[in-house]
């Protein structure tokens, strides 16, 4: 950690303490927090408030010295630990029982010097009982499912990575109190890092995750604290850090990232405001400065022990590439740009997984941004609560927002089940990137396999990353109905002959043009079920969101080749190109015919 005499030499130090002194001076005026299970399930918030209290007051006492912070923390830790206030860390739904014991065992590592021998008990107690003991029911296999969620030690989600880790983190802050925590320590330690190679192995090949933003953000925060952890305490991580992809992982919330939006799949949020201290902890792990000035834009507590001071400066090191893939079949993600800038073109589109963990019917989903514009946005998550949100064999794709025609690609033939393949995976099947142009190629078929022999998506950046070219290229089993679907914020007009569709947003605007096919136009709908579709009671309404939509009728054999700039000379033909290449002939050289 920090000294506090380091904390006025170094800008970055001083402005986050500065935050953390606010923040900690304002939860000393505020009561501890009370056992409340949100929407009958979960403690999480909970679990998530004294997490953040407790770093921060512990934090706060080290740099200081001043008993206040160290007093308050107590406080909130004997109120967890109570049985009459808090008589479990509700282990039915066990990330709660995990982010709790990280709490506690934080405090009771930072908080050392100052807890009383009884003190101590009482958080040892705790953590063993509330915490440890029903990971090792889960670990041994002897928990009962109704009171212990035990599917985590399995999976390889977030939910693998921060029960392991937190429960891990329990077991290390008591492990050398006696013979009997040593014992103990010692067997839940062996199953947690067993049990999170996992999740772990989820980063090969390139660090991409399938979760989305947000979720990465969750889980990777974890997996710092207890890999550092790990090190700190026993000096080794047992290779977890050397696992394939771990290194990389940090490339992935960069490329998810436009300078003022980003892309978010499934249920995972935007996170743009970028505060993950991991990056500081995975720059340092690795030695890779491109994740230390990324990290710089945010403001956490653990910055002030994860940050190392720096003797280059952002402009020393070299820009990034403009285009990234991230290849596994589980993420099959894609992001170019036109600039590290806050002004740049920032598009992606998303293979993936139709099974995956928190995700969407959304392959072929594809963001675009520009000027600071979400152009193409998408809808994110709906209520957690809602009947079968998380059933993903039936009842999650009744829901408008987890559906294809929720997202930013097609729907072949709609009807009322769910409306791409919910076991399919989708293939990149091509990559390119130059100083000049991006693309990228998905085979989609799988998605669609009732109704196609082939289905593909091109995404290009090109004419000197000036215009976005979304291509389909659909060979029908039969004669279909095919829709087309974009979802934006902006406000949308459509050309007199309906090829052209100007967005308008914040001052700025996107055109879009249709090249083909001749009996392609653009419409407006609303962002709400098809007719005929599932439209359950208490999912979300989109009122602020409009589709920009192409409807057809009867086709086979057919591309769809649309262009997107904001430039709306760029659009009409005979400037220099005339329309997108068939996706055989997209090459380095271009994917634009030319004059």
């Amino acid at each position: 950690m920090q000294t506090l005499n380091g904390l006025k030499t170094d800008k970055n130090l001083e402005r986050w303490y500065i935050s953390l002194q606010l923040e900690t001076d304002r939860i000393l005026q505020e009561p501890t927090v009370k056992y409340e299970i949100t929407n009958g399930k979960r403690l999480l918030p909970i679990s998530k408030k004294v997490l953040k209290r407790t770093i921060s007051l512990a934090m706060m006492y080290r740099l200081t010295g001043d008993y206040r912070y160290a007093k308050r923390a107590w406080k909130e830790l004997s109120t967890v630990t109570d049985d009459k206030q808090f008589p479990n860390w509700n282990p039915t739904h066990f990330l709660d029982t995990a982010e709790m014991t990280t709490a506690v065992a934080i405090g009771y590592d930072w908080l050392y010097d100052f807890l009383s021998i009884k003190q101590k008990e009482i958080l040892r107690t705790a953590m063993i009982k509330k915490g440890l003991q029903p990971a090792l029911e889960v670990y041994r296999g002897t928990a009962n499912p109704l009171k212990i969620s035990t599917f985590w030690k399995y999976e390889s989600n977030n939910w693998n990575t921060v029960c392991n880790a937190g429960i891990g983190m329990g077991a290390l802050a008591i492990a050398d109190e006696s013979s009997e925590t040593e014992a103990l320590s010692g067997e839940v330690l062996q199953y947690a890092i067993e049990s999170i190679r996992k999740s772990l192995s989820v980063y090969t090949p390139d660090g991409g995750v399938p979760e989305g933003i947000s979720y990465w953000s969750y889980a990777t925060i974890y997996m710092a604290y207890f890999l550092s952890s790990l090190d700190s305490a026993i000096g080794t991580d047992y290779g977890l850090s050397s696992m394939e992809g771990i290194s990389e992982t940090g490339y992935y919330p960069i490329y998810l990232r436009g300078m003022k939006n980003s892309f978010k799949i499934g249920d995972a949020g935007s996170n743009i405001a970028s505060t993950e201290p991991q990056m500081f902890w995975f720059a340092n792990k690795y030695k890779n400065l491109d994740f230390f000035y990324f990290a710089l834009k945010g403001n956490h507590p653990m910055n002030l022990i994860w940050y190392r001071k720096q003797n280059k400066t952002e402009s020393d090191i070299p820009s990034l590439p403009l285009d990234r893939v991230f290849m596994n079949s589980e993420t099959g993600i894609v992001t170019m740009r036109s600039d590290w800038k806050s002004d740049t073109t920032f598009v992606g589109i998303h293979a993936g997984n139709n099974q995956a963990n928190h995700g969407d019917l959304d392959i072929g989903d594809f963001v675009i941004g520009s000027s600071g514009v979400q152009w193409a946005d998408e809808l994110g998550a709906d209520n957690y609560n809602l009947p079968g949100y998380f059933d993903m064999n039936s009842g999650r794709w009744n829901y408008y927002r987890k559906r294809a025609e929720g997202q930013n690609t097609l729907v072949v033939n709609p009807k009322n089940g769910p409306d791409q393949n919910i076991k399919a995976s989708a293939t990149i099947t091509d990559f390119s990137s130059t100083a000049q142009q991006g693309f990228t190629i998905i085979d989609m078929s799988s998605a669609y396999e009732r109704d196609a022999v082939s289905v593909r998506r091109g995404m290009a950046l090109t004419e000197g990353r000036t215009i976005v070219v979304i291509q389909d290229e659909l060979k029908l089993k039969a004669p279909s109905e095919v829709y087309w679907f974009m979802h934006t914020k902006s406000k949308i007009e459509i050309s007199k002959d309906k090829k052209t569709a100007t967005l308008l947003q914040s001052g700025k605007r996107l055109y879009a043009h249709i090249f083909s096919p001749a009996q392609g136009y653009f419409n407006i709908m609303n962002a709400k079920p098809l007719p005929g579709s599932p439209n359950p009671i208490g999912q979300g309404d989109n009122n602020d969101i409009k589709k920009l939509a192409i409807h057809l009728n009867g086709v086979k054999d057919n591309t769809l080749s649309l262009v997107f700039t904001t430039d709306k000379g760029k659009i009409e033909e005979g400037k220099g190109w005339t329309k997108p290449l068939p996706l055989s002939k997209w090459s380095r050289s271009g994917v634009m015919n030319s004059n």
